[in-house]
């Protein structure tokens, strides 16, 4: 409370006449200058004098003596009656005490009043004086700012509140009209939204209008407020040259404005007021329309920021929900508190049974704590956030394996909230992975161990052997007869059958035994903890005495004989590589005993086949040594002496070996199985050739390359020849692909499947050592032959052979009826030439016009065209020799 002052000494004596008059006129022009009344109040605060600027004012004084304040009808604002009372009863100065006051001329007006106590002589309270200041505008102007405030504040939308808030300001200051114009982020261009009017007509008109107008800075008033960030008064648009609506005025009757900038995001967008008249605003009204304007832009930025907010979390709840993985919120207990419809359908609960539920509730029984341990890291900020694999159990209660990405929400202060995870179904993968590793180590047909199975197992049983000083052995199965099953009823019979005779393996044997299929129609079996080798013996009679009981496939009554090579530790081997390496030479042994039968390994009787397995062992590192090459040899078309074709032709050098002959090698590879890579590998260079020869200039020509049956029987075949034209770009009808007839022959039907889709591709087809065979004219019209190749054991004694001739004419016959070209191979002397060539074949190969070269030297051959075939023949030599 503030102290009460010290009443002030009063001077003796009268004042003169002169001095009260100067002593009023004081007190005038203090009223004139600092406020609109003073007045004087006694002890009982009745007012006792009343001296106002306002003439009418001073008029009215004589109805306010002897009254106090209470007693007019005022009522305080900022305070009661009893609180004022209190202040007078204290002695107290009172400062800006407001009274709202109710003219029936003027309306509500707003005074406030300050005063200071005067005391006597005797420190006794002789009453009041003070002034009086009409604030009607300031608190109007105050009131319109709170209330427009409380609009902005309490609308849903921007737009209703924008226009509420319009409405409010123009009621208050007697405004016809006002409008909200915009920024267009996109064009850069003010464009109108919101408005309001008293005439609902005339502004619907005038915003129709609005609505197309597109403003750039300093365009139109609107324009100029954007640029200059200033309000501006136009007192009279009648005459504003700057209008970007020219007749406004003249048809709304609107002949004032008043535009106000709002700054919004560090932009400026405009409200605009119009009226009838607009008297010119004072610094008050241009500072409240200021702190409106940034009011409405405060507001413009709360919608904008709230829209982004509901466009934000419908963005998220939309992507959460639509989400093609589960995604949960888990509270620090372990409990859902949220989740998405995929994790609902993933685990098959609605979202209602699933909240409230904890992780262990429905984790596996193995894969309840399974995270526990990092969660806590998690918990602890050690980590960021962590990933892991587990088991969910279904409300079905069937499992599926999860993957889960989760991150820790924290709040403002860094407390843990609860875990975000990302949940996705992984059954799939996980199958995929145990099929995967099942058929890593297993065989597919027969779900027997498989090679790579059998050789771990193998190793651990030697090593067992060799700390128990026992024996083991391992017998190579092959199946006689199975080719001729596979070729004659198809690949389902044999599959069929190897399922069987794998049943079969497998009931001969003891529980510690394995039996395990390493491919094709060839089995081993491993005998563990043996006494002696007897024990072996007994297991092969077994065996083939099951093999051979018939079996029935799709009809038919099938009988096949195996043929057992049997290999023992210690006897034969010391490690299991080497006991596969016996075992199977000795399985040929007993082929060679004519099948049927068991045999063990002997070193004597396994010369010739140790001699096979060290090719083999060599061969099956030619590939990846760089051992293995192409030489190739031209095919001479006869009716015009030129290059139409080359063949290419396989051959292998090894620096231990030396050069090995095709005819050593390639039944080998036949045999394993190596043929299949080795002719993939083959079929690339040839037509990788090609493309190299065609970019040296040289003619398009026809690149024929051999396949093995192997090859021919491959599954993959179709996908190979496609990969490779595809990768190497050769055009598919310049290869050329030489299969036996022998090979068409042993299944027709499978035979001319293949070759139509080969040539399906565009590539074409030649029989190879054609007049071997068995195959006759209609035989021959089923497959979509290109070329017939005369086998040269019909060209070697021609002309002296008259059988010979005649059979070569007969093939060319048969090539012109069926519409197919004819090569003789094997063409080596002058007289062949002559007799081929008066008999209309139509291209021939062989060493009378070069042996197989490098690809260099069959490229200058090439383009030593112009010679003559002596010529050329002499030249392919020395390249040869060279």
């Amino acid at each position: 409370m503030p102290s009460k002052p010290t009443a002030p000494k009063q001077r003796a004596g009268k004042p003169k006449p002169d001095a009260l008059y100067e002593c009023e006129r004081r007190l005038q022009c203090v009223v004139d200058l600092a406020s609109d009344c003073y007045w004087e109040q006694d002890h009982n605060h009745r007012f006792t004098l009343l001296r106002c600027r306002d003439a009418s004012e001073s008029e009215n004084g004589p109805l306010l003596l002897g009254k106090t304040l209470w007693e007019l009808g005022d009522t305080p604002v900022n305070g009661t009656w009893d609180d004022h009372k209190r202040t007078l009863a204290a002695g107290l100065p009172f400062f800006d005490f407001i009274l709202r006051r109710t003219d029936r001329d003027a309306g509500e007006r707003y005074l406030s009043l300050s005063g200071q106590p005067m005391f006597g002589d005797d420190g006794k309270l002789r009453g009041y004086r003070g002034l009086a200041l009409d604030i009607t505008k300031r608190e109007r102007l105050r009131l319109l700012e709170r209330t427009v405030t409380d609009i902005l504040a309490q609308r849903e939308t921007f737009s209703d509140a924008l226009q509420a808030a319009i409405r409010t300001i123009c009621e208050s200051e007697g405004w016809e009209a006002g409008q909200y114009w915009r920024l267009d982020d996109e064009d850069d261009r003010m464009r109108f939204d919101v408005s309001w009017s008293v005439s609902r007509k005339v502004i619907d008109e005038i915003t129709a209008e609005a609505r197309s107008l597109a403003l750039k800075p300093g365009v139109g008033l609107v324009g100029t407020v954007w640029a200059t960030g200033q309000p501006l008064w136009v007192p009279d648009l009648r005459k504003e040259t700057r209008l970007a609506r020219k007749d406004v005025a003249k048809r709304t009757g609107w002949n004032s404005a008043l535009l106000s900038p709002v700054f919004c995001r560090e932009q400026v967008v405009v409200l605009d007021f119009n009226a009838r008249h607009i008297p010119k605003p004072d610094e008050r009204l241009l500072q409240i329309l200021r702190v409106l304007g940034m009011q409405v832009g405060h507001a413009h930025e709360r919608a904008l920021a709230l829209e982004q907010l509901r466009e934000s979390e419908e963005r998220y709840s939309s992507t959460v929900e639509l989400a093609a993985i589960g995604i949960s919120h888990v509270s620090m207990d372990g409990r859902f508190i949220h989740v998405n419809h995929q994790l609902c359908d993933m685990l098959g609960y609605t979202r209602d049974e699933l909240i409230g539920r904890t992780i262990q509730e429905i984790s596996h029984p193995e894969d309840v704590n399974a995270t526990d341990g990092t969660r806590a890291q998690l918990h602890s900020g050690q980590i960021n956030s962590l990933k892991f694999e587990k088991r969910y159990r279904r409300k079905d209660g069937t499992t599926i394996w999860v993957r889960i990405t989760s991150a820790l929400r924290r709040g403002a202060a860094g407390t843990p909230l609860y875990d975000i995870s990302v949940v996705e179904d992984i059954s799939d993968r996980k199958a995929a992975e145990e099929r995967i590793l099942y058929l890593a180590t297993h065989d597919e047909m027969t779900a027997l161990p498989n090679r790579a199975t059998f050789s771990e197992l193998l190793d651990h049983a030697v090593e067992s052997a060799q700390r128990r000083s026992r024996q083991c052995a391992v017998l190579f199965i092959d199946l006689d007869r199975f080719k001729i099953i596979n070729d004659s009823l198809g690949h389902e019979a044999g599959d069929i059958l190897l399922k069987e005779i794998s049943s079969r393996l497998g009931g001969c044997l003891r529980k510690s035994d394995v039996v395990a299929r390493l491919g094709g129609d060839e089995f081993v079996v491993l005998l563990d903890d043996l006494e002696d080798s007897m024990q072996a013996v007994t297991v092969a009679r077994k065996i083939l005495a099951s093999v051979l009981e018939p079996v029935q496939i799709m009809g038919q009554e099938c009988r096949v004989t195996v043929s057992i090579g049997i290999a023992s530790y210690p006897r034969d081997a010391t490690d299991g590589l080497s006991l596969m390496k016996l075992a199977d030479l000795a399985m040929y042994g007993a082929k060679e005993e004519g099948k049927n039968t068991f045999q063990f390994y002997s070193k004597e009787r396994n010369q010739i086949s140790v001699e096979r397995l060290t090719l083999e062992a060599h061969l099956r590192r030619a590939l990846e040594q760089n051992e293995l090459s192409i030489q190739y040899q031209g095919k001479i078309d006869l009716r015009t002496h030129t290059i139409e074709g080359a063949e290419a032709l396989l051959r292998w050098w090894n620096h231990e070996l030396g050069t090995v002959p095709p005819s050593r090698f390639i039944p080998i590879a036949e045999d394993t199985g190596l043929i299949v890579p080795i002719g993939k590998w083959v079929l690339r260079c040839a037509c990788e050739q090609n493309i190299a020869w065609q970019r040296q200039g040289l003619p398009r020509i026809v690149t024929a390359v051999n396949l093995s049956p192997r090859q021919f029987r491959d599954a993959n075949l179709l996908n190979d020849i496609a990969e490779v034209l595809e990768e190497t770009g050769l055009a598919p009808e310049l290869l050329e692909l030489e299969i036996t007839e022998n090979m068409i022959m042993s299944n027709a039907d499978r035979a001319a499947e293949i070759i139509t889709a080969v040539k399906a591709l565009g590539v074409k087809f030649a029989i190879d050592d054609f007049g071997t065979g068995y195959s006759s004219l209609s035989q021959l019209k089923r497959f979509p032959i290109d070329t017939l190749k005369v086998d040269r054991s019909f060209i070697r004694d021609i002309p002296e052979n008259v059988q010979d001739q005649a059979i070569a004419k007969a093939i060319i016959s048969m090539g012109k009826t069926l519409g197919v070209a004819v090569v003789a191979e094997g063409v080596e002397t002058a007289a062949q030439h002559a007799f081929l060539r008066a008999h209309a074949c139509d291209a021939v190969q062989g060493f009378y016009f070069g042996k197989p070269c490098h690809p260099d030297a069959f490229a200058r051959l090439w383009n030593n065209t112009a010679a003559s075939f002596p010529q050329r023949r002499e030249l392919a030599q020395s390249q040869q020799d060279n």
